[in-house]
């Protein structure tokens, strides 16, 4: 799916006062309406849910979904303000993503559920999906989802939450990988260790594009050369 994010602005000088911790069953929904409401006007969402009155209502679905998931098979830590959920990043192991076909049946009442809200659109959700985890190495941790609530962005949320997964991984030396199909979040993840794969692959003739993106395994002490 989408990566997302928050575009670079203006550093903070001061972290945010939120804490981030792994999400809990009883977040969950709220942590899908984060997501649904962060990633909303990214160029691939709007080209795959084009009827901008129901984006958000769509997304929340299919989020609730991801996060079930991920919370069984990856990890999601999310940044919380007092009880609030301010900003979430959905991850998976290696080898842990593209889902099995068991992990698929699992999920088949929220599928149907999702091709209810979704309607004329699934097929086109298919294809990003397939076009998406047909890339997932699978040495690489994945980043399948992040974003923080949109009154909340640029003040520090987004870089805690990547902070706190990339120290993980460099201590692990273990690579990671994303997508992401808005090009201004291009720039904040080269920032942040990450280059581009290959070039941008078209959801349409015209775009939008995915563009994927991986950061190498730190070296640890111990490494040759």
């Amino acid at each position: 799916m989408d990566a997302g994010g928050t575009p670079g602005g203006p550093a903070r000088r001061e972290p945010p006062p939120d804490v981030v911790e792994l999400l809990q069953p009883g977040d969950r929904t709220a942590a899908a309406a984060v997501l649904a409401a962060a990633l909303a006007d990214d160029p691939g969402y709007t080209h795959l849910f084009p009827v901008a009155s129901r984006r958000e209502r769509e997304l929340r679905e299919v989020y609730r979904m991801t996060l079930a998931d991920g919370m069984r098979y990856g990890r999601v830590l999310v940044t919380k303000l007092g009880t609030e959920v301010t900003g979430v990043l959905a991850l998976y192991p290696p080898a842990a993503y593209p889902m099995s076909l068991r992990r698929w049946l699992r999920q088949a009442g929220r599928l149907a559920r999702i091709a209810l809200f979704t309607r004329e659109h699934s097929g086109g959700i298919i294809r990003f999906g397939e076009l998406t985890s047909q890339g997932v190495p699978a040495d690489c941790w994945y980043v399948e989802a992040f974003g923080v609530r949109p009154d909340l962005q640029r003040a520090g949320r987004g870089s805690l939450l990547l902070r706190r997964f990339l120290d993980e991984v460099d201590r692990a030396a273990v690579p990671s990988y994303l997508e992401t199909t808005n090009p201004d979040n291009v720039g904040y993840y080269h920032h942040r260790g990450y280059t581009d794969v290959h070039e941008p692959v078209a959801l349409a003739p015209d775009g939008p594009f995915i563009y994927p993106m991986t950061r190498p395994a730190a070296r640890t002490a111990d490494a040759p050369g």
